[in-house]
């Protein structure tokens, strides 16, 4: 009896498991699809198979509007590689003061940095706007780089793995007279690099799916993100209007980068979900 309640109970949960996975992955079978069909096929038949797999609805995109989705697109690339490597550094730096160093106000300010998380992003456009406006910063490659680079959430994530490591390790360092810098990166890096890797993912995702900010602070099309620009495609006057399969096409492209970045990394993923979870 106990043998039949533990296979009903493994039957259910994969039962359920399948089923997340079938509802998660329908929506992404439907844009790849629908991104090899014509518009008179998408429309007669949205949910099976092409009839062929023509890459032509990608050479329409990548020309598209003199080829404005593909410079929004290596914009993304670019802004979202470079503020993912500064905003490490500066993140990783400051949890590891916040984590070994003992100064005077330390555990007032992290709370102070921690408290930013919880004003609404929303909140802060105005006053941005304004200080980028004064700055000369908008509608640059800049203003996109710099707004978000001091993250809270990776410094707090990094304090929390590097008190994991034992205090003996860094003071045998400086005995050697190894400084500040040398333990940070001879010891503290090759230590941490699992939430390097994690934090780096997760830092260059939030970055590549912004759409606000962008939308906020650039106006000129050929500095936007590919975020902000694939929106346009889908307005017309009408649904029957609107380029379906290029906005299909335009949504797989999205993921590429995404996809190859998760199946390459799928462990700094796994592992991101316990940093800090293990007690010093």
């Amino acid at each position: 009896m106990k043998n039949k309640t533990r296979l009903f109970y493994n039957i259910f949960c994969h039962g359920i498991m399948l089923l997340m996975a079938f509802i998660s992955l329908f929506p992404i079978y439907i844009m790849v699809m629908g991104s090899f069909k014509s518009s008179s096929e998408l429309l007669l038949n949205s949910v099976g198979l092409p009839r062929s797999f023509d890459p032509i609805n990608y050479v329409r995109l990548w020309n598209y509007n003199s080829g404005t989705i593909l410079r929004t697109y290596l914009n993304s690339l670019f802004v979202g590689g470079v503020y993912t490597v500064i905003a490490i550094v500066f993140a990783s730096m400051a949890g590891y003061a916040f984590a070994k160093y003992k100064f005077r106000g330390k555990e007032v300010l992290f709370v102070m940095f921690l408290l930013t998380m919880m004003v609404p992003q929303e909140l802060n456009l105005t006053p941005l706007y304004l200080i980028y406006s004064k700055l000369g910063l908008l509608n640059t490659y800049t203003v996109q780089i710099i707004t978000g680079i001091a993250n809270v959430f990776a410094m707090f994530m990094f304090r929390k793995n590097m008190e994991t490591i034992p205090d003996s390790l860094i003071e045998s360092a400086k005995i050697e007279g190894a400084g500040h810098f040398k333990i940070f990166t001879k010891i503290i890096v090759p230590v941490s690099k699992p939430v390097f890797g994690a934090l780096a993912i997760l830092v260059y995702l939030s970055k590549w799916n912004e759409f606000l900010l962008p939308k906020m602070f650039i106006s000129k099309t050929e500095l936007l993100p590919i975020m902000v620009i694939l929106p346009t495609l889908s307005v017309g006057d009408n649904l029957y209007a609107v380029p379906w399969e290029l906005v299909l096409t335009g949504c797989t492209l999205v993921i590429i980068p995404l996809v190859i970045i998760f199946l390459m990394f799928q462990d700094k993923f796994l592992a991101s979900v316990t940093i800090g979870a293990v007690k010093g």
